[in-house]
Order: C-alpha cells, then sequence, then structure tokens
C-alpha cells in the first residue's frame, strides 16, 4: 500500500521514484530491481521510499491503477457502430500508449513484471465484458453471464490487445498509432484468415 506524500515536494518524490524504477527496468529484469536500487537511483534514501510505499509492488500497484484510469473512455464503444468510429476508439489507446511508451515498456516488454501485464490483460477482459453485457441489456437478450465459448474470446480479445501493445513498444512503436488501431480492428473484424486473405474458418455453430 502506498503512502501519499502531501505537497509539493511529496510529488516531486514520487515523480522521482517512478522515474527510477522505469530506467532500472529499462536496463535489467524487473525481478532483479530492488528498493535499494530504487532508492539509490532517485537519489533519496530506503527510509524516504518506505514512506511512500511498503515495497516496489505497491509502486507498481499505484501505477497499474493510474494506467487503467488513464486509458481512454468509450474504447471500442459496444453495439454495432461504423468501422471508422472503431478504429478512432482504437487510435486513441496507442495514442495513450505512445504518450507513456517508456512506462508501459518496462513493465510490459521481457525484462518486465508480469504481475502488472496480468492485471492489465484482466482489466481488458472486465472491459469488453462489461461492453458484451451493455449491447445485450439494450437488446433485452442478456443472460446474466457469459457461456464458457464467449468467455473464451473476451480473453483472446484481451491477449490481441495486449499482444498488439507490446509488440509495437518491443518494435520502438514503428508504425503510427493510426495504423495500429486499423490492423487490430482488421483482425479483430475478419479474424486471422480474413486479415492475411486467406480461406476463412467455418462459422460459429
Amino acid at each position: 500500500m502506498s503512502h501519499q506524500g502531501r505537497g509539493l515536494q511529496g510529488a516531486r518524490t514520487r515523480t522521482l521514484i517512478r522515474q527510477a524504477l522505469v530506467e532500472l527496468a529499462e536496463e535489467k529484469h524487473f525481478a532483479e530491481v530492488a528498493v535499494g536500487d530504487i532508492a539509490r537511483r532517485a537519489m533519496i534514501n530506503r527510509a524516504t521510499f518506505y514512506r511512500y510505499y511498503q515495497d516496489k509492488y505497491a509502486l507498481v500497484e499505484e501505477i497499474f491503477q493510474e494506467v487503467v484510469s488513464g486509458l481512454p473512455a468509450g474504447l471500442d464503444p459496444a453495439g454495432r457502430i461504423p468501422v471508422q468510429d472503431r478504429i478512432s476508439g482504437w487510435e486513441r489507446l496507442f495514442d495513450h500508449v505512445d504518450r507513456h511508451h517508456r512506462l508501459y515498456a518496462a513493465l510490459l516488454g521481457r525484462r518486465g513484471d508480469p504481475s502488472f501485464a496480468a492485471r492489465l490483460r484482466e482489466r481488458c477482459v472486465e472491459l469488453a465484458r462489461a461492453r458484451l453485457r451493455d449491447v445485450r441489456d439494450r437488446d433485452a437478450s442478456g443472460t446474466g453471464h457469459e457461456t464458457p465459448m464467449e468467455e473464451l474470446e473476451l480473453v483472446l480479445a484481451a491477449n490481441l490487445t495486449l499482444g498488439a501493445i507490446t509488440w509495437w513498444l518491443e518494435h520502438h512503436r514503428p508504425l503510427p498509432a493510426r495504423q495500429m488501431a486499423e490492423a487490430v480492428v482488421r483482425f479483430a473484424t475478419r479474424g486471422y484468415f480474413g486479415a492475411l486473405d486467406l480461406d476463412v474458418l467455418p462459422p460459429r455453430p
């Protein structure tokens, strides 16, 4: 659990601690980063670190909560909407990731924190589930819960999101946010075979 410092000095100290974590995670695996390393890089002592955070995992938890709250509102809105509007929603997501690319790369990359990626994936599933239920409520077709097949497909959608973001970051964002959005929507809409203009799978029974 983090302890929120008060005033400008507290905000500056938390910023230094976060910057230190990102820099160290870029240099070595997150598992190898110790509180002492973070404190030295932030040019504070360990006691000061513990004044704000119980441990490095509490620091990551705070970052996770801010990442989730910072995700663009209305991403991939539920329901039958124009493709261009859907693409625009995803473009806002990649713009968001682009603005915070060092942080995302440090925590989602090969040297990052698996628990951060897992929790972000779970959050993506929760958002997709909420959108699905919203559509069903409006259509009066809701059953109150998803079938196993639908739950699997929500997980696949979350893996698509995290996989696309991680690939983009690991390759130093070689495509603009708009093209990434178009690729994700094309894949999500047409599937693997359809997106690559190959034979498509038979429809779901």
